[in-house]
């Protein structure tokens, strides 16, 4: 029951939005600033939304694809547009709740987000969507914190785009022959695969590298996180069965549950 549980707000999406939320107030804390929560329920929302729309055009390119997300988003197509438009309605009125600095920045990323996912076919030509998506992501999170203290730490965020990209790319690797049958363009299908191999121990090593550079929370739940993924790429016959890399590859953004008191 919990598998099947877990199974589904994978396909919805659902882990991912949990995830970017609870990697915000992580920030926020640390950061000493309360967005306050109209600025979580709208970041959820959004990314929700981009999530939801890139699937839902996916399964649309794909067509036959044999992987739960887009027979889902495919079948459910509809019902998925309709809940959209709901969240849409609601959450517009809480842009009056949020800083007007935050509303800007937002209203900036979703631009470029709306742009990529309209061009996405052409742009993937000239730029990886997972270097893009790891960009976007990053700045969505710490733009919240960084904005409302007026501090820009750029170790911070580059340790938060390597560990998010690494992800991406590990996914990637992990579901490259998914991608192929169903005709999509990740980094993996563009790549030669010990390329991309080579690229990904070279980022988890370089994040690595960086985090011992100092020794505070951001730098240790950092460590923690790229110890996760070269783990999962050392031991990959392991994370293979029942798509356990999902799970624990997404997990890596729910670590920061674990230092909420420190």
């Amino acid at each position: 029951m919990i598998g099947r549980a877990y199974r589904f707000a994978q396909i919805f999406s659902i882990d991912i939005v949990i995830g970017v939320v609870v990697l915000l107030r992580f920030f926020c804390v640390q950061f000493q600033v309360n967005p306050g929560w109209a600025v979580y329920v709208l970041l959820g929302v959004a990314v929700w939304l981009i999530y939801t729309a890139d699937h839902i055009r996916d399964a649309e390119k794909s067509g036959q694809s044999t992987r739960e997300r887009y027979i889902f988003h495919g079948k459910y197509r509809k019902v998925l547009v309709g809940i959209a438009i709901a969240l849409l309605t609601v959450i517009v009125p809480l842009i009056f709740f949020i800083p007007v600095i935050i509303f800007i920045g937002g209203l900036a990323l979703a631009v470029f987000s709306f742009i990529y996912l309209l061009v996405q076919h052409r742009l993937s030509k000239v730029l990886f969507k997972e270097l893009y998506v790891a960009l976007v992501y990053s700045m969505g999170v710490l733009m919240v914190p960084m904005f409302l203290s007026w501090t820009f730490d750029v170790i911070v965020f580059v340790l938060l785009f390597l560990l998010t990209f690494v992800n991406l790319l590990i996914f990637s690797w992990f579901e490259r022959k998914e991608d192929e049958a169903d005709g999509f363009q990740s980094i993996a299908t563009q790549i030669a695969s010990i390329n991309l191999e080579k690229m990904i121990l070279l980022l988890i090593a370089l994040g690595l590298s960086i985090s011992f550079l100092s020794f505070n929370i951001f730098h240790i739940y950092f460590l923690a996180g790229f110890i996760v993924y070269a783990l999962m790429f050392l031991y990959s016959n392991h994370f293979r069965k029942n798509h356990l890399y999902r799970a624990v590859g997404d997990g890596v953004f729910l670590l920061p549950i674990l230092f909420e008191w420190l």
